[in-house]
């Protein structure tokens, strides 16, 4: 897989079936077979990649909405978008 950097593109995969559920979200992969629940934060990178976004520009977003540090989420956001990646529930456009 390759590395994210801020200037890496990516979107959300049309597969999974997801639901709201209180501030967070579940969803399920018929594809991979796996079930996923996710926090507030987590479902808030999920809502904002239904159209392609900079990876840096999902940071900054995150930065904004919850309290966090722009450090942090510089950390944070990359490998968890790594994570929907492997599991192929977000993807990088043309790869």
């Amino acid at each position: 897989m390759p590395l994210l950097g801020l200037d890496s593109w990516v979107v959300r995969s049309s597969e999974p079936i997801a639901a709201e559920v209180g501030d967070g979200l579940v969803m399920l992969s018929v594809q991979e077979g796996k079930y996923f629940a996710l926090n507030a934060t987590a479902a808030a990178i999920w809502r904002r990649l239904e159209a392609p976004m900079r990876v840096g520009d999902l940071c900054d977003r995150i930065v904004e909405e919850f309290d966090t540090s722009r450090e942090h989420a510089i950390q944070a956001v990359p490998e968890f978008v790594a994570k929907l990646i492997e599991q192929k529930i977000v993807a990088i456009p043309g790869a």
